[in-house]
């Protein structure tokens, strides 16, 4: 008949399956380690990781299946900016100010609750600049409040006079 290139056809296959074995090796090896620096990215405790390391190293393409659906699902680093997105979300929502009275959103420099006509501020009497109700001065033109008036007793009417003990009559 016809001679096999490069000798018998059991040498060929023994050359084919040896190059597939030491191929195989590689890709086993290399799953290793890039399922050891996979787990490493996604959990602290080191019972994962050394349980996903052995699973591989035991089960090679089964083993890597089974550890590519049981994972975690993000990174650390992709936690980590989650959870900052997260403070970020939950600071922006915890600076817009609600009316004391109807809890709606108002802005940081209404004077009154749009809503509920409740008198959020107080206009500076020189620029008319929004100003706390704890401020003594106003931050923008620099002008000192009015110290407000204690409400007192009533006026007395012009020519009535008062007298101690007298009953109005």
């Amino acid at each position: 008949m016809f001679d096999w290139p490069g000798g018998s056809w059991q040498d060929t296959v023994r050359l084919v399956l040896t190059v597939l074995s030491i191929y195989g090796a590689i890709i086993w090896v290399a799953l290793i380690f890039w399922v050891f620096r996979d787990i490493r990215q996604r959990t602290r405790d080191p019972v994962m990781q050394i349980i996903s390391v052995l699973l591989v190293l035991a089960g090679f393409l089964p083993g890597h299946w089974i550890y590519l659906i049981l994972r975690p699902r993000q990174t650390l680093t992709e936690l980590y900016e989650r959870s900052l997105e997260e403070e970020a979300i939950l600071q922006d929502l915890d600076d817009q100010k609600a009316c004391p009275a109807c809890r709606r959103r108002v802005r940081d420099d209404y004077l009154i609750c749009p809503f509920c006509l409740v008198e959020l501020k107080e206009p500076c009497p020189d620029c008319d600049k929004a100003l706390d109700f704890g401020w003594l001065a106003c931050p923008y033109c620099g002008s000192e409040k009015p110290p407000a008036i204690a409400p007192g007793p009533a006026p007395n009417h012009i020519g009535e006079e008062q007298r101690p003990g007298a009953l109005g009559g």
